[in-house]
């Protein structure tokens, strides 16, 4: 079902019939995800063991590790933008009964590194990052906060920039979304990009942003909507101010401050984004499971290229794997939100990879049964969920981060200069 658009995808490069067609090599690479198998050998093995019963009446496919990474190398330029864009076409109708908080589809942006082996190969294709031990990948993800379902993603090398990847993907958004970033999303390129796009964001600013403030002395300020401006001093003469509206949320040593380009209250209370904001754990969370739950803390190939496709996959299959439980809750008549992917994992790979004695109905029963388990455990905690000691790390945010934005009264000279832009700002 989620793989239907390989199905009858010939082979794009061979001129001849193949064993690893992309169907059959599509299904082994979600397979070997799944798998918690030591090497990638031992993957395979279990993948075709696996699919032997379902490519038994037809024709056959390949049994080694070696032909079908090289056919998925081969196919990749066709098979990959395919299969994402079809993903992504499955995904509205399954989160339809999702409320939509804030006037659209909450997605949110984050960027994070995979382990890689140390080869020198791995070394060239990607360098190493700010651990300095290892070369790593890096992944920029953008994540439905709500159920954890992926809808777009970009690999790079070690020290590339989130934000470029944000500032590419921007065009790809739905329609209706509420973009939730954390402070490193700041910026006028980014901001500007997500609006000219049409794109609503909510991005949280401290003390590494600098706004303007009364740039149209006419414009109502009151303490619920506070207008202000980005525009790069270096670049005033070329680019137009850009209006914004900067909230505060909480108090004391909790405040937080939120940038957004919906100006108007009544779409957006200060109350309302507060709420929405909390749930850009939602991205956090995914990438625990796809690190933790899933296994791709480290990555195992050796080569450039097959580590590029092996994280490909394994991304893949995380989206198939929330868009397979969010189908089985709204069968049976469960809020999609509480699907929870460690479970779904738990049933299948017991199921696909492990096997069984039981015929074949039982066992499909039995599977549906589990997959209808897959859901989040409903207690609420009643202590705080925060350490005692923050660990030290080497991606602690620098303390400018968590101060309050500087705001600066605009000058007369820049008021003068902004009058060419009255049009391009206006609400």
């Amino acid at each position: 079902m989620f793989l239907g658009a390989l199905r009858a995808l010939p082979d794009p490069v061979a001129h001849r019939q193949v064993r690893w067609t992309p169907a059959a090599g599509g299904a082994a690479a979600v397979l070997m995800a799944l798998d918690s198998g030591c090497t990638l050998g031992v993957r395979c093995e279990d993948a075709l063991a696996c699919m032997a019963g379902d490519f038994r009446r037809r024709r056959r496919v390949g049994t080694t590790y070696n032909g079908w990474v090289k056919a998925l190398e081969r196919q990749a330029p066709t098979v990959l933008p395919l299969l994402k864009a079809d993903l992504r076409r499955q995904a509205p109708r399954r989160l339809d009964r999702i409320p939509r908080l804030g006037g659209g589809t909450l997605l949110a942006v984050d960027g994070s590194k995979e382990d890689l082996p140390r080869t020198r190969d791995h070394e060239r294709s990607f360098g190493n990052a700010d651990n300095g031990v290892c070369p790593q990948a890096f992944v920029t993800a953008i994540v439905e906060v709500q159920t954890g379902w992926l809808w777009e993603w970009r690999l790079d090398v070690a020290r590339a920039s989130e934000k470029e990847h944000l500032i590419q993907m921007a065009e790809d958004l739905p329609a209706h979304v509420l973009l939730l970033g954390d402070g490193n999303f700041v910026g006028y390129p980014v901001w500007s990009k997500l609006h000219a796009a049409g794109k609503k964001f909510l991005i949280r600013v401290g003390g590494n942003v600098s706004l303007l403030t009364r740039l149209w002395p006419q414009a109502a300020v009151r303490h619920d909507r506070e207008l202000v401006y980005a525009w790069p001093q270096h670049q005033q003469k070329r680019v137009p101010p850009l209006e914004l509206r900067l909230i505060r949320v909480g108090k004391g040593k909790q405040t937080v401050y939120l940038l957004t380009n919906v100006l108007h209250p009544a779409r957006l209370s200060p109350r309302t984004a507060g709420r929405i904001y909390r749930l850009r754990w939602g991205v956090e969370s995914f990438y625990r499971t796809f690190k933790r739950t899933l296994g791709y803390a480290k990555l195992r190939s050796r080569s450039g290229r097959r580590a590029h496709l092996e994280l490909e996959w394994a991304l893949i299959t995380m989206t198939i794997i929330a868009l397979l439980g969010i189908d089985v809750l709204r069968r049976h008549r469960r809020d999609p939100r509480r699907f929870s992917p460690a479970p779904l994992l738990r049933a299948l790979r017991a199921a696909l990879l492990r096997g069984g004695s039981l015929p074949l109905p039982q066992a499909r029963a039995a599977l549906q049964q589990a997959l209808a388990a897959a859901v989040k455990d409903p207690y609420r905690r009643h202590t705080s969920k925060r350490p005692r000691h923050r660990p030290i790390t080497k991606n602690t945010p620098p303390s400018s981060i968590l101060q309050p934005p500087r705001l600066r009264v605009a000058t007369a000279q820049e008021r003068q200069l902004a009058h060419k832009y009255r049009q391009t700002i206006a609400a």
